[in-house]
């Protein structure tokens, strides 16, 4: 499951099993992802992690569905993180009603056939994985003149920062896929 200990639901006691019945209750598949099993061994970090990402994701706004789960891909796929591209691709093709697009924003959102406002929104988040002590005020203003407002801007910003986050705890902590999820091809992004 992962290079470190796991605990799995069955063994969950006291405040970790509290905290993984409320991860179930909330998931697609009523499970505990791996990724949520390897921080077991910090019941109270496991709980706010989930409950950001919950919130990050789960509910979008200001920004949509789509524009979140192309950050999820897309963060991801340029971390080389197999498991959260496997996680959010589907979601993105649900989202956009459309798996052969959510599949080529996969491999590579420059040459997928994305609309110029979602394809800035990609080039801020990729920018900020690749050199966030880079960023500029004009980095923004980029994004204001395609419609983000600030609201939009910080929550773009909160996902990409999210997605970093949990690619570095899946490749740190050698999370496996689960066996149920099926593995998506990724590109690098760069």
């Amino acid at each position: 499951m992962s290079w470190i200990q796991s605990i799995p639901p069955e063994e969950a006691a006291g405040e970790l099993q509290d905290v993984y019945g409320h991860i179930r209750q909330r998931s697609s598949r009523a499970s505990v992802s791996r990724i949520w099993q390897a921080l077991g061994l910090d019941p109270a970090g496991l709980g706010a992690a989930h409950r950001l990402h919950r919130s990050l994701v789960h509910e979008p706004g200001p920004l949509t569905e789509v524009q979140v789960q192309l950050i999820a891909v897309v963060v991801s796929a340029l971390n080389g993180c197999g498991y959260c591209v496997a996680h959010a691709g589907p979601r993105l093709a649900a989202a956009l009603g459309d798996e052969t697009l959510a599949r080529a924003v996969a491999m590579d959102y420059r040459t997928a056939n994305l609309p110029a406002r979602d394809r800035v929104l990609l080039d801020h988040a990729v920018a900020l994985t690749c050199e966030p002590a880079e960023r500029k005020l004009e980095d923004l203003e980029r994004l204001r003149e395609y419609g983000f407002d600030d609201a939009r801007i910080v929550r773009a910003t909160e996902v990409t920062a999210w997605y970093n986050y949990a690619n570095r705890l899946v490749s740190a902590l050698g999370v496996a896929l689960e066996p149920e999820v099926a593995p998506w091809a990724f590109g690098g992004q760069r």
